[in-house]
């Protein structure tokens, strides 16, 4: 028996599509399928926009990250001729680094649809604002000052302190001391808000339990991705010996990952990638750490359309902490006194410039 993509790469191979099914929501049918990369500092960095239009003229819009043109090949003989009310089973069919983007774009586009924020469409609103928070850049202390003070202006209260970078694997008393005084600087800069530390999977665990007992009095707001997730009983040992919070999920795709560290209690915080997750998947992720009494802060590295998702995520999900703002600052929101207001247009409420993306189309 022949198999449905084998049966899409047929008909497209001869220039047609699978006929719709009556009820198939025909008018929003995936009518084409495209693909942007759009670069951002630093150089070198890049995510990917994903276009999904139907027959019906709407068009819905997500990012995910490197993506290529086989990707975008294969996307298309799945998706082609499918309502866009078929994220769910679509979703798992596509290229894993589309599935995530396809996500956005097909809740973005019954959004449009129904005239309504994807929080609704999903039931929400579960809040009126979410909580913000952004990375502070630069390496010294002088420089992460100064951008403190423009974030403050800027309307931020949460911030993501870096941690100085690691010279090398287990660090002295030296490097936890510059660690602790670059938090107190923060701290005495503005006393008012609240700080998180930023490890990026730098530290060893050993560094990370001796950093988290040396600030645990500064009541940061957690440790995000201390160290790697590797040897889980390590990780249990770290968190049974502080109550600094710790963050973890930005770097792990497998939901089973996130499974493990909540049923051992070794996570306060889930930071899973929009880029990788998607709504949905994050929805699901929601789901599971509700039942461990544990918040979700998602994250990315990309631009306004993730920042929007992530945006819709926090307004249809009981537990659901802070949102952050991208390390290269690129958001369709700007906080007021550190909280971001909901989206309020259809979709994911970001308005795309297609034009400005059409010279750099993966084809």
């Amino acid at each position: 028996m022949i198999s449905v993509v084998e049966r899409r790469k047929a008909l497209l191979a001869m220039g047609q599509r699978e006929p719709i099914a009556p009820g198939a929501d025909g008018p929003h049918a995936i009518s084409d399928v495209r693909a942007f990369r759009v670069a951002q500092s630093p150089p070198g960095s890049s995510y990917v926009v994903l276009q999904v239009r139907t027959q019906s003229g709407l068009a819905g819009y997500g990012e995910c990250k490197e993506f290529s043109s086989p990707d975008l090949t294969a996307t298309r003989e799945v998706a082609m001729g499918r309502p866009a009310s078929a994220y769910e089973t679509l979703r798992p069919l596509v290229p894993q680094n589309a599935q995530a983007a396809i996500d956005m774009a097909l809740l973005d586009i019954l959004g449009k649809a129904t005239k309504a924020p994807v929080y609704r469409v999903l039931g929400g609103p579960t809040r009126n604002k979410a909580r913000a928070i952004v990375r502070l850049s630069g390496t010294s202390d002088d420089e992460i000052e100064k951008d403190l003070q423009k974030q403050l202006a800027s309307g931020f209260a949460a911030f993501l302190v870096p941690i100085p970078t690691p010279a090398a694997r287990n660090q002295g008393s030296a490097y936890i001391q510059a660690g602790v005084a670059r938090f107190k600087a923060m701290r005495a800069a503005a006393p008012d808000a609240d700080f998180a530390f930023e490890c990026s999977d730098q530290l060893t665990p050993s560094d990370t339990a001796t950093l988290a007992a040396a600030v645990e009095s500064m009541h940061p707001l957690w440790f995000d991705a201390p160290c790697p997730v590797s040897n889980l009983s390590t990780l249990r040992k770290i968190t049974d010996e502080t109550v600094v919070p710790m963050g973890f999920g930005r770097d792990i795709a497998n939901p089973g990952t996130f499974q493990d560290l909540l049923r051992g209690g070794m996570v306060d915080l889930l930071r899973p990638d929009m880029l990788v997750h998607g709504i949905t998947g994050i929805r699901r992720l929601a789901a599971m750490a509700e039942t461990y009494y544990v918040a979700v802060a998602p994250w990315h590295a990309a631009g306004p359309i993730a920042t929007a998702a992530a945006l819709q995520v926090a307004a249809s999900i009981p537990n659901f902490f802070i949102a952050q703002l991208p390390n290269s600052g690129a958001g369709s929101a700007t906080p007021q006194a550190g909280f971001f207001e909901l989206p309020k247009g259809p979709g994911l409420g970001v308005d795309v410039d297609e034009k400005a993306l059409e010279r750099n189309q993966i084809v």
